[in-house]
């Protein structure tokens, strides 16, 4: 039988110190980036998947939240809700990569329509 095994990579920036000695629970959202197949050598094949988190929250032992900042550059992101989208609406239809080029054109044709948009929604750029 084959093994599955989940590996953790990545880091995230905190807003403030945690305190050595003391348990937290942490939880994390990420992403699966890569699988490596080892064969064992008895017919049997260990997969290792790569986790990479996104979203990373620590909660200390009173309850206490400190959620870590996202490290990954805007595009990153942008690509990343991209990926959300196509998978919802569009994964049958176009492949992943022509969805991000999609909106990436669109968006800049759009520009200061969007702005305009965020700016009544949100307040004007400061």
């Amino acid at each position: 039988m084959d093994n599955y095994v989940i590996k953790l990579s990545g880091k995230a920036e905190l807003p403030k110190t945690l305190n050595i000695g003391h348990n937290f629970e942490v939880e994390l959202s990420g992403s699966i980036v890569s699988e490596t197949i080892v064969d064992n050598d008895d017919g049997t094949k260990t997969h290792y998947f790569l986790f990479k988190p996104v979203i990373v929250e620590t909660i200390d032992e009173k309850g206490e939240r400190l959620r870590a900042k996202d490290t990954r550059s805007i595009s990153r992101r942008i690509r990343s809700r991209c990926y959300v989208y196509w998978k919802e609406h569009l994964d049958k239809g176009k492949a992943q990569d022509e969805m991000y080029e999609w909106f990436g054109e669109r968006a800049i044709m759009s520009f200061d329509d969007i702005m305009e948009l965020l700016e009544r929604e949100y307040g004007k750029v400061e």
